[in-house]
């Protein structure tokens, strides 16, 4: 069985070891951005011929890097707390409005969003009896329709929101559905689920941008034949020299982005891991009951996600969950083309690269027997 934290403080180091690093991390980025966009800015006098420009340009003499840092941070800081959130929400499938916003299309949608909405009434005061014990300001709760049955918080200043799926209501009895928005509801008083959705940003962005890049290279004239790509009104023979600067471009960035994607996704998975435990236990301080998270575990993972699930979930969201199970339905296809496999095959090899997002089952479900024993014994004594 892997080691387990044995302290608070030693969590709330780590914790805080991690968040200094992801800031860290916004620092590269801002570098990250600035030395490609003089990149770009640099190529562009191909199309012109003008070499002396690219040149200079390469000097980095526009703007000095460290304002720009010193400068961006901060910002980069400030959007991930503000869209962050807006994206994480919008990766479930879902926005914090949805639920009365949009307008069912059929007998049957009206129906699941009756029943996504009596759901809803029903968990609120579920929700608000549970955070008032936890002395905490009541979340937005969110129902999806999903047959994996999830939870997860997202937060940033002034909105907090709870997302739980028809699946997880279904699936769980009283006692465990407390324990798991108990669970859900710590990582909102930890703070932890503000820090989560801010920290997603970046591997999210990083990992689009990189997808981008490679739809750049599908579309290019000098890897259309390669990646399979094709060229139906003629553009790629008459802009050639464009589509140099973009080729030298995205073989210059995609290294660059998918290595930032790699190192911030492995920092915004270890934080992942660590914050579970602690979330366990502030769960069970608002419950009071480790036997029912640990029951509410077990029963979430009886009946395992196919494997595909978790390798292909989108970074973002899944690493928020209760559980490491994609929310939103992942139908899987064969890849097809050239830059599809490609693509594919780049998703699992980061996957196995990448540690896991969330500590294993087991020993959290061990973790919470222990605690549950040292009550027993406590009482009896």
């Amino acid at each position: 069985m892997a080691p387990r934290p044995s302290t608070t403080w030693s969590l709330r180091a780590r914790l805080l070891a991690l968040v200094v690093v992801l800031v860290a991390f916004d620092a590269v980025a801002v570098a990250v951005a600035y030395v490609l966009g003089h990149v770009a800015f640099g190529l562009l006098p191909l199309v012109g011929y003008d070499i002396g420009t690219l040149f200079w340009t390469m000097g980095f003499d526009i703007v000095p890097l460290w304002p720009v840092v010193l400068v961006g941070t901060p910002l980069v800081l400030a959007v991930q707390s503000i869209y962050g959130y807006r994206m994480t929400l919008r990766d479930s499938g879902t926005t914090a409005t949805e639920s009365r916003a949009s307008d069912p299309e059929s007998v049957d949608a009206m129906r699941a969003k009756i029943r996504r909405s009596e759901t809803a009434d029903r968990l609120r005061e579920r929700v608000a009896r549970l955070a008032q014990t936890a002395d905490m300001v009541t979340p937005d709760v969110t129902v999806i329709d999903s047959e994996t049955p999830n939870s997860y918080v997202a937060s940033r200043p002034g909105e907090q929101t709870l997302v739980v799926t028809t699946a997880l209501v279904d699936q769980l009895d009283d006692a465990e559905l407390d324990a798991v928005i108990a669970h859900e509801l710590a990582h909102l008083k930890n703070g932890d689920a503000f820090v989560m959705t801010a920290a997603a940003f970046l591997p999210t962005v990083s990992a689009l941008f990189t997808r981008t890049l490679g739809k750049t290279l599908q579309y290019s004239m000098f890897f259309h034949w390669f990646l399979g790509g094709d060229d139906e009104d003629g553009t790629w023979v008459a802009g050639g020299n464009i589509h140099l600067v973009i080729l030298l471009f995205a073989v210059i960035a995609i290294p660059v982005t998918a290595t930032l994607y790699l190192a911030s996704t492995a920092c915004y998975r270890l934080l992942s891991r660590i914050r579970e435990y602690a979330a366990d236990a502030g769960g069970v301080a608002i419950c009071g009951s480790p036997a029912a998270l640990a029951s509410a575990l077990e029963t979430l993972t009886d009946d395992q996600r196919p494997t595909t699930d978790i390798r292909t979930a989108e970074t973002g969201v899944r690493e928020l969950c209760v559980i490491p199970h994609a929310i939103a339905s992942d139908e899987q296809t064969p890849p097809e083309g050239r830059a599809e496999r490609l693509a594919h095959r780049w998703r699992s090899v980061s996957e196995r690269l990448l540690p896991g997002s969330h500590p294993d089952v087991a020993d959290r479900i061990a973790a919470l027997e222990d605690h549950q024993s040292a009550l027993d014994r406590r009482g009896q004594s």
